[in-house]
């Protein structure tokens, strides 16, 4: 743990090791350029906080609300956000490697020019969101709400989207090849000019109900 406050270090300490800081009230806390390492956080409020340029590494989020805090420049690293809130929460420019955000919920969260290096989004709620220009390579989304969301020329090569909610979602000039689609309805989504495998290209078009051949 580095450059973070005393008190956050006495209170971490106070869980033990291997310990979680449970129900604290943590809004608007000032924890900028801060390096936190495999810290628990369970049920905690860190509304309003500004993590810029900070370091997450290992950490555990369960629970916990992070709306209209800033995330902005941070390396966030193998990190788990389970079942948390970002309402109205920046990211802008920060780096989200290997993370874990299932069940999370984002609200008028753009995550436009953020780097999504893997990870695990799988049932988290993304309806309406502003995911264009990202690359979601790799990254399960399994489950995931994207009704309404906005994933203009973003990549989704090999992800996992299934069983995801589509409706009205616009995939304008995606890349999804190699990308697992299953319950995927074409009608719902928008995707022209969407790169596909020809396999993949077949199974819409039998879903369409078109004659091949």
């Amino acid at each position: 743990m580095t450059g973070a406050p005393d008190w956050l270090t006495a209170l971490i300490g106070a869980a033990g090791d291997g310990g979680e800081v449970v129900h604290e009230d943590l809004a608007d806390v000032d924890l900028r350029g801060v390096t936190l390492s495999r810290a628990a956080f369970v049920d905690c409020s860190f509304d309003e906080a500004a993590f810029d340029g900070c370091t997450l590494e290992g950490c555990s989020f369960t629970e916990c609300s992070f709306d209209r805090a800033q995330l902005l420049d941070s390396a966030l690293l193998r990190c788990a956000f389970v079942a948390c809130s970002f309402d109205r929460t920046r990211f802008r420019g920060s780096t989200l490697t290997d993370c874990k955000w299932s069940g999370s919920t984002f609200i008028d969260t753009p995550l436009r020019d953020v780097t999504i290096a893997g990870g695990d989004f799988s049932g988290t709620s993304l309806g309406g969101a502003d995911l264009r220009d990202l690359d979601f390579s790799d990254v399960r989304l399994s489950g995931a709400n994207l009704v309404g969301a906005k994933c203009d020329r973003s990549v989704f090569t090999r992800a996992d989207l299934t069983d995801v909610r589509w409706g009205e979602a616009r995939f304008v000039d995606a890349d999804l090849r190699g990308a697992i689609l299953a319950g995927l309805d074409p009608r719902l989504v928008d995707l022209t000019g969407a790169r596909v495998e020809v396999d993949q290209a077949v199974d819409f078009a039998r879903f369409l109900g078109l004659r091949i051949g």
